[in-house]
């Protein structure tokens, strides 16, 4: 519990003032409204024996009435609703401010986690899927974790401090008869240290069954022209509604036994009033308690009901609470690849020349290397060609540049430097990335391309749209730039999706240029006009391509063949044609294919 107290005073220190306000106001609310009650009986004892009860409370009420030539009644009545309005008011206000809390936890949570999750490699998202996380920041924060953080504990705080003052005024009144009403508080607690591990299993459970159904449902939306190119739509339905079931008998368990917990807290307590009624009943039949005080005492009694509520659903809620803690915890726990390092600018004056030396690269939990021992030297303004085989470790080495992932042994060098003496973003900005499958967002044709960067003007979007070789189809599209091409570009071709990607890249002037096999959807005449616009405008560009394009091939400086994560071969198109080795049955394999297809 300490751990999960830690995690929320990271959130709560932020917000002091509100947290402060909160702890010392609400004792006042709370003694202010238990007060209430006493009036009431000291109304009905006062109208019964015409006598003014001998409690201080009663003495100062009627005391300050007589000031204003009041009798005691009206005393009492007025002091009624004046403490009865500053109570509301005061606890409509404690409302609103726990209201507002709980949205801005909410937004710290889910917008920390967000944070958390970008900075993440790509072993973070091998280990959760994205239904999960989905999951995690949207139910377990929003559902779970939001209301209690605030509300559920301050509830948790205001319904104690009713129960001590309740208590205290109840002593005040008749101490033997208040022991007696305390009576079910030993069965509450045992009731909660029987329950707590139960409940923290049902809502682990529920929590990874619906995982596991956003996750399903994020499968089948991605996926969904699969689905239907193959006709799987039956069988799709099936397996959700296998996971829809799943999921409704783990809502349904866990809600069985929250009901339960909350029925026992509710009704337990409710014996209570029986007490009363009997043994104070009993007591005013024998004159040793006032009519005033019994009526004050079955309104105690009643009263103590509702915060035994709150504490039962505070006990609930924070072990429902903990487990979301112990999920958003979970994504904490796996450090991020990739940690900024260095404090090198890296614009200005940079030469675009890496070099790769003894660049070794794997995961923890394999036995084999990713990338093995290679090293290269790529001089400002080359173009260099990447080729091998599937699995071959191509894209993990062009990945290492922009620092998506960090060489496990030996070292990158920008002019000269090492990447990790680079600021991250600097390093970033001079890169422009196209990744293997390009990445498209539901938004406009020119919010793709800008991508967030408002320093981009509207000379330098047209220019990258041009070299692209987008610019004519752009002007046929609905509404121009300002077109909308649907949930991951659905709504354009695939050759027009990789040359928006491109255009996102060329647009922020990058020094190097990383190209992961994504001009395979352009036909050779859009590629070669490609290439011959990028070394026009972009003369001193280093390109760095992944590529199987023959034509491509021919026109590089430098070509390098991986094997199983090691350079097996490297030199000029020419010059590997002439071994007759992999590199040579490569190319012959993919100029016979495009022949064939021509």
């Amino acid at each position: 519990m300490r751990d999960k107290l830690k995690w929320l005073w990271g959130y709560y220190r932020k917000h002091k003032v509100v947290l402060a306000i909160l702890v010392l106001a609400t004792p006042l609310q709370a003694a202010l409204a238990v007060v209430i009650p006493r009036l009431i009986g000291f109304t009905i004892d006062y109208l019964k024996t015409g006598d003014v009860p001998a409690h201080w409370l009663a003495q100062n009420v009627t005391r300050i009435g007589e000031s204003f030539q009041l009798n005691p009644v009206i005393s009492f009545a007025l002091a009624f609703i004046v403490m009865g309005f500053a109570a509301v008011g005061m606890y409509a206000w404690f409302q609103s401010t726990r209201a507002w809390m709980n949205c801005r936890l909410e937004y710290l949570f889910r917008q920390d986690a967000f944070n958390r999750i970008t900075a993440k490699g790509p072993d973070f998202f091998n280990r959760f899927r994205t239904g999960d996380l989905v999951t995690r920041m949207t139910d377990d924060v929003a559902e779970k974790l939001s209301w209690f953080a605030c509300s559920g504990i301050f509830r948790f705080y205001e319904a104690s401090l009713n129960i001590i003052f309740v208590i205290a005024m109840m002593v005040s009144i008749d101490a033997t008869l208040t022991m007696w009403v305390a009576g079910p508080l030993p069965v509450l607690i045992l009731v909660f240290f029987k329950t707590s591990s139960l409940l923290d299993q049902r809502y682990d459970h529920l929590q990874s069954r619906i995982s596991r159904f956003n996750d399903m449902m994020e499968a089948c939306f991605s996926g969904i022209r699969v689905v239907r190119a193959y006709v799987q739509e039956k069988a799709q339905k099936a397996k959700f509604e296998d996971v829809a079931q799943d999921r409704r008998n783990a809502e349904i368990s866990a809600i069985k036994v929250t009901t339960a917990v909350d029925s026992m807290y509710m009704y337990i307590w409710q014996f209570a009033v029986v007490i009363v009624l009997l043994a104070g009943g009993y007591a005013v039949l024998q004159t040793t308690l006032s009519i005033g005080d019994l009526a004050t005492f079955i309104y105690y009694a009643t009263w103590l009901v509702f915060p035994m509520f709150d504490i039962g659903q505070f006990l609930v809620k924070g072990r429902q609470s903990a487990v979301s803690i112990n999920r958003l915890g979970e994504l904490e726990m796996v450090p991020p690849m990739v940690t900024e390092k260095g404090a090198r600018n890296g614009n200005g004056n940079m030469k675009p020349s890496v070099g790769y030396d003894d660049v070794r690269f794997t995961f923890s939990e394999l036995d084999r290397q990713i990338i093995d021992r290679v090293n290269m030297d790529i001089r400002p303004g080359q173009t260099i060609a990447v080729v091998g085989k599937v699995g071959s470790g191509k894209s993990w080495l062009v990945n290492m540049i922009p620092r998506l992932v960090d060489p496990t042994g030996g070292g990158i060098t920008l002019d000269g430097h090492n990447l990790t003496e680079y600021r991250l973003s600097d390093l970033r900005h001079s890169i422009g990335y196209v990744p293997q499958e390009p990445v498209l967002f539901s938004d406009t044709v020119r919010n793709n391309i800008m991508f967030g960067r408002e320093d981009i003007s509207e000379e330098l979007l047209d220019w990258a749209v041009d070299v692209a070789q987008l610019a004519d189809e752009v002007k046929h599209f609905p509404n121009g730039m300002d077109t909308m091409i649907g949930t991951r570009g659905m709504s354009i071709s695939g050759g027009q999706k990789q040359r928006l990607a491109l255009a996102r890249a060329l647009v922020g002037k990058p020094k190097i240029l990383i190209l992961d096999d994504c001009t395979s959807a352009l036909d050779s005449r859009t590629e070669a006009a490609l290439w011959d616009r990028l070394h026009e405008v972009m003369p001193e560009l280093t390109a760095i391509l992944i590529t199987h394009r023959p034509d491509t091939l021919e026109q590089a400086d430098m070509i390098y063949v991986l094997e199983e994560g090691k350079i097996v071969e490297t030199g000029t198109h020419a010059e590997l044609m002439s071994k007759e080795s992999l590199y040579a049955r490569i190319y012959k394999r993919y100029r016979l294919e495009e022949e064939v297809a021509a």
